[in-house]
């Protein structure tokens, strides 16, 4: 029997495939906790920001959606330092 609230495997490997095919989706992680996925969004200016219109209204898997709009990039490093250290 199916939980109240799940969503089926397949609408979440169709969200996964409509995700990677949105060039506005520049980084999508499929997550645990509050939200089921986190995405990261670019577009020129609000204006152009009909990915919310496309691609989440319409799509059956989205519920609800948070949205943040950053206003000044404070920091942004890239580079990955897990497990590097003095070799002895």
């Amino acid at each position: 029997m199916k939980e109240p609230g799940r969503v089926s495997s397949d609408l979440v490997d169709e969200f996964k495939r409509a995700m990677r095919a949105a060039k506005e989706a520049t980084q999508c992680y499929l997550v645990t906790g509050v939200a089921d996925f986190v995405l990261l969004v670019s577009v020129e200016d609000e204006d152009t920001f009909v990915f919310v219109k496309t691609r989440l209204y319409t799509n059956p898997i989205v519920r609800k959606f948070r949205s943040m709009i950053s206003l000044d990039r404070v920091k942004f490093d890239p580079a990955q330092r897990i497990g590097v250290g003095r070799l002895r």
